[in-house]
Order: C-alpha cells, then structure tokens, then sequence
C-alpha cells in the first residue's frame, strides 16, 4: 500500500468530509478522490460509504484508518532518528582491534567518550581477526601493522617497539641474558601463533626460535605469567609501561634493537560519516598519538 494514499486517507476520515481535507492539504477534491480509490483498489476492500449528506467507514475501514492513524507519528519519529543518527552525538560506534589494543590504548579514550556522551554506544571486537570493514560493517579498525590496506584511510597513529622483561624476582633466581641466543636457555613466555623474536644489533638481524614455558594466543596472559615470575616475555611498550616505571618488570638486552611495529587508524572511503564515528575518530588521534 502507498503510504502516501494511506495518510491522506486518515485525513479525510479524521476532517469528515474531502472538501474539508482538500482544502486542509491545498490539493483538490478530485485528487483526494482518486487517490482513496486506489487505496480500495490497492486493498481490494470498500473502505469509505458516502453520499452527498454523509460519510462512514466499513469496517475494513475502520482497521485500515486505526493503524495508518500511527503513520505520521511514524514518520516523524524515523525522520527524527535518522537525522540524530549521522548529525546527533547518538547511536552505535562499530570497532574492532586487537585484545591487548583494546583493553590498554582504546578503552580509556572510550570510556572518556562514554563519560561524556552518555548516548553514544561503543561495540567493539575485540578477536585477532582481520575484518573486511565494509562487509562486516564496521566503522574504523585499530591495526598493527606495517602495511595498512589500499583500498582504506589509514592513518598512522604511532610506532612502539617490543620489550623483552621478566620481574627482579624471576632474574634473582634464573639469572638475565646476556644476548637473545641465551633466551633459547631460559624460561619463555610466547604467542602461540609467533613462537620467534627477532633482534638487530650493529645492522645485522637475529631470529631466535623459542619453546615457550607458557604459551598462549594473548599478550594480557603473557604478562599475567611475567608478573607472577613464571618467566620472560617479550610484549608491546604501551602494555608495559607502568611497570616498567615502577620496577615490577625489568627490560632485557638494552643493547640489542627489538621489533617495531606500526599502529594504524583504518576506515573506509566514504563521503560521509556520522557525528558520533568522527567524534571517536578524532578522539583516538588525539589521544594515541
């Protein structure tokens, strides 16, 4: 049915009469005429009674005019929405970045947004996943990474480094490496998909493969074993960086050049975005770089 015919149609039975809803609307008799006639014919029921004193409804009548009775209401409210939806500091934030990312760089810029935007919603993915942004809908990605995609705006936040440590505890009984070849000696904590670190040293670089004390697919718990001296991890500065300040780990081989890895703010090309997805956009660069 042509929601247009239908509020038209509510019109002439709430004025009584089509002269009075043709001139309330400024069309003409005739057009409120026809259109109600294709309504019937759109419905396949009569749904007006009239002669030249008095109109009623049948009772399909009555149905009909009940429930396109909410259609302006309807509409308003849709219109509302979705004006408030790209214009409005209102609606869903979509995102997805790595664990570690999640809980020690991005949480403290959302949970500033939340704090002051109380009607912004934040949904975050937290997986490893690599996600299609424009198929699985999302708003902005989160990356390391030291090739961004092509076919996206990618924005380099920073570049952090890895940090091999271990806490006093664990060196007072285990002793500290000397080089990244005495690693392979010691008690490792490792990824379980990235069981090698690399080091560089005078422009030669280093592979040493490890078997891992623990292993595990998150750096959060590689830390969590490092903290409770179980052995030596080797994690992202911005995951560390309190603990470093305060002695609780200490940072291994200072003179040997660990990997870097660059972060990136990635999001489709699009003309347009929402309010609410250039507020938390804006947020993360000025609050990562």
């Amino acid at each position: 049915m042509n929601l247009e015919r239908m509020c038209l149609f509510c019109e002439v039975v709430k004025q009584g009469s089509y002269t009075k809803a043709a001139d309330l609307l400024g069309v003409s008799k005739g057009y409120l005429s026809t259109q109600i006639k294709k309504l019937e014919a759109e419905t396949n029921k009569q749904l007006l009674v009239r002669n030249t004193r008095t109109m009623r409804l049948t009772s399909a009548g009555e149905i009909l005019f009940k429930q396109a009775s909410k259609l302006p209401t309807f509409l308003q409210e849709t219109q509302s929405l979705l004006q408030h939806g790209e214009d409005g500091l209102v609606g869903t934030v979509k995102c997805t970045a790595p664990v570690g990312l999640s809980a020690h760089v991005l949480w403290p810029i959302f949970n500033d947004i939340m704090s002051k935007h109380s009607d912004i919603n934040i949904w975050v993915d937290s997986s490893n996943t690599t996600h299609n942004l424009v198929a699985d809908d999302f708003d902005f990605a989160v990356r390391i990474t030291n090739t961004p995609p092509q076919d996206m705006i990618a924005k380099k936040l920073m570049r952090f480094k890895y940090v091999c440590c271990a806490t006093p505890t664990f060196l007072a009984q285990h002793g500290e490496p000397a080089t990244p070849q005495e690693l392979q000696q010691h008690k490792c904590l490792v990824l379980a998909h990235w069981q090698f670190w690399t080091f560089s040293n005078a422009g030669k670089t280093e592979r040493i493969d490890l078997s891992g004390k623990f292993t595990a697919s998150d750096n959060d718990l590689l830390k969590k074993a490092a903290l409770n001296h179980h052995g030596i991890a080797r994690l992202p500065e911005y995951m560390i960086k309190d603990e470093l300040t305060s002695g609780e780990l200490v940072a291994l081989l200072p003179n040997q050049e660990s990997e870097h890895r660059d972060l990136y703010l990635v999001y489709p090309q699009i003309p347009t975005r929402p309010s609410r997805v250039k507020l938390c956009l804006e947020a993360i660069v000025d609050g990562v770089v």
